[in-house]
C-alpha cells in the first residue's frame, strides 16, 4: 500500500459547520453591536440595530472573532440611516454612523442605566440624559494614523475592526478637517519622494504615523511624523507644502522610534520648525499641549463638562482640593479660582512639566503639583497630615485602583468628584466607595466621543456622617 494511501486512511477530517440563519437583533451590547439568541447562544452581530430582522452566516467552529458574517439586512428601524462615512462597512473606527444620532445618546444613557440595575445597591443613582455634541463630526482635536505599504504606495487609514489590517483612507469624518488634509499631503508627499514607510513585521521602513494635533479655541496646529530615525529623506519639500497650505502650522516635528512595537510614540521628539508646543484655551485658561501630554480629545464637550463641575461639586472658598490624574492641569486651574489650595498628582512627568509652566502661563499661585503614581502618592500626602475637603478624580479606562479608593476613604474627604471614561469601571469604582461610606445620587454623561460606543460621565460622591 503506498504511503499517501495510508494517509487517506486515516480518520476523516472535520469539516466546518456553516449555518445561514435569521436573527431578529434585540438590543446593542455596550460595543454598538447588535445581539441576538439563536440556540440558547448569544450572538453579536456588528452595525445592526435592534427591531432589524438579519441574516448572517454563522460558523460556531472558528475563533469567536470570526464566526458571524452578515449577509443582509432584511428588515431595517427608523433609526437606521446612510452612513455618512464611505469606509464605515470595514473600518473599525466608528461604531455607530449607522444609527442616528438622537438614538446615539440614548443608547449611551441605557448603558449606564443598565449597568446601575444590575448593583441593586446603586439602585438610587438617576442618570441624566447625555449631554450630546452640537457638531457630532469633524470633533477630534487629536489624530494618530498609522501609514504602510500598499502595492507599492503609500496609505494611511485606521484599522479594519477587530484586526491589525489598514483600510486605506482618503478622509475620516471625526478628524478635523484640518487633519484630513495634512494626512492626504504627507502621503502624496511619500509617495512622490518615494519615502521608506515602515513594515511591522521586517522592522524596516523610516514613516510608521503621523500625529496631528489641533487646538479647537485657538485654532493652532502640530504636525508629528513618527519616524525610525532623524534622517528623513526629502523633508523641507513636506515642510514647505503644509507651511502655505495649513496657515495655523505652529508646529513641525519627529518624534523618532526605532523600536518594533506597537506603541506609537518613541521618547524623543526633534522640532524641525516652530515652537515645542501648541496652546488651547478651556474658558480663560490657557494650555500648552506638547506630542506626550494628554489633553482630553474633545475640547469643547471638556468646556461642558468642566462648567457642570462647577454647578453641582459644591466648592467652598476655603476648600483644599486634591485632583488626582491632574495631566497638564485642565481641571486644576479651573478649581484653583474657586478653592483655597490645589495639589495635582499625575504619573507622566511630561505632563506635569506642561502643568507648571501653564501654571506660569496663567499666573496661577495656589496650585502645586507633584509626579508620581496617585494611589502611592496620595497615601504619602495623608501619613504626611495633608487634609483635603474634596478631591477630584479622572482616571485611564482601567479606573481608579482599589488603593486609591481605601486611601481617599481614610482621608474622610467630603467630597469625591469622578470624571470616567468608562461606564463598567466607574460602576464597579462607584460600589466600592459606597461600601466605604460614599454615596452618589446623579451621574451626568457627556458625548465625547460621537459615532462610536465610548462615553464619558461626571458623578459627585458625598461622605456618609
Amino acid at each position: 500500500m503506498s504511503a499517501a494511501r495510508k494517509k487517506r486512511s486515516g480518520p476523516p477530517v472535520a469539516r466546518e459547520s456553516r449555518q445561514r440563519i435569521q436573527l431578529r437583533i434585540e438590543a446593542l451590547n455596550d460595543s454598538g453591536a447588535g445581539f441576538a439568541y439563536h440556540n440558547d447562544h448569544k450572538i453579536a452581530v456588528e452595525k445592526t440595530l435592534p427591531g432589524e430582522l438579519v441574516e448572517v452566516e454563522y460558523a460556531p467552529d472558528r475563533p469567536r472573532k470570526k464566526r458571524i458574517r452578515l449577509l443582509n439586512i432584511i428588515e431595517t428601524v427608523p433609526e437606521r440611516q446612510a452612513p455618512p462615512c464611505e469606509y464605515f462597512s470595514r473600518c473599525g473606527g466608528c461604531h455607530l454612523q449607522h444609527l442616528d444620532y438622537p438614538a446615539q445618546l440614548t443608547f449611551k444613557q441605557q448603558i449606564f442605566e443598565q449597568l446601575i440595575a444590575a448593583e441593586t445597591s446603586l439602585s438610587d443613582i438617576t442618570v441624566h440624559s447625555v449631554v450630546g455634541m452640537p457638531e457630532p463630526f469633524y470633533y477630534r482635536n487629536k489624530s494618530q494614523m498609522p501609514f504602510q505599504q500598499r502595492q507599492g504606495s503609500a496609505i494611511f487609514g485606521l484599522y479594519r475592526s477587530r484586526s491589525h489590517e489598514v483600510i486605506a483612507i482618503d478622509q475620516c469624518r471625526v478628524e478635523t478637517r484640518e487633519a484630513n488634509q495634512i494626512l492626504q499631503i504627507v502621503r502624496d508627499w511619500a509617495n512622490r519622494y518615494q519615502v521608506p514607510i515602515y513594515d511591522e513585521k521586517s522592522g524596516k521602513g523610516v514613516l510608521r504615523h503621523v500625529m496631528i494635533r489641533r487646538s479647537m479655541f485657538t485654532n493652532q496646529i502640530m504636525i508629528v511624523l513618527v519616524v525610525t530615525k532623524k534622517s528623513v529623506p526629502d523633508w523641507q519639500p513636506l515642510l514647505q507644502k503644509l507651511k502655505t497650505t495649513i496657515p495655523t502650522l505652529k508646529s513641525m516635528q519627529l518624534n523618532i522610534n526605532s523600536r518594533q512595537t506597537n506603541v506609537i510614540l518613541g521618547e524623543k521628539n526633534i522640532v524641525v520648525w516652530g515652537d515645542a508646543y501648541i496652546e488651547e484655551k478651556l474658558g480663560k485658561y490657557k494650555y500648552r499641549v506638547y506630542p506626550h501630554t494628554f489633553f482630553q480629545v474633545n475640547s469643547v464637550q471638556m468646556v461642558r463638562m468642566l462648567e457642570r463641575m462647577r454647578q453641582i461639586a459644591g466648592f467652598r472658598a476655603d476648600d483644599r482640593v486634591a485632583d488626582v490624574y491632574c495631566g497638564v492641569g485642565a481641571i486644576s486651574f479651573q478649581l484653583a479660582e474657586m478653592v483655597r489650595e490645589v495639589t495635582g498628582i499625575e504619573a507622566v512627568e511630561a505632563s506635569i512639566r506642561a502643568a507648571v509652566q501653564n501654571m506660569a502661563d496663567n499666573d496661577i499661585t495656589n496650585v502645586n503639583f507633584i509626579t508620581g503614581d496617585a494611589a502611592r502618592t496620595f497615601r504619602k500626602l495623608r501619613k504626611d497630615g495633608e487634609k483635603f475637603d474634596s478631591i477630584v478624580i479622572d482616571p485611564p479606562r482601567k479606573g481608579v485602583e482599589k488603593l486609591l479608593i481605601e486611601e481617599i476613604s481614610y482621608a474622610e474627604a467630603e467630597n469625591v468628584v469622578y470624571i470616567s471614561c468608562n461606564p463598567k469601571t466607574l460602576i464597579r469604582d462607584l460600589v466600592h466607595f459606597q461600601e466605604l461610606g460614599y454615596t452618589c445620587r446623579e451621574i451626568f454623561p457627556f458625548d465625547m466621543f460621537p459615532q462610536t460606543h465610548h462615553v464619558e460621565a461626571l458623578t459627585v460622591l458625598r461622605r456618609k456622617h
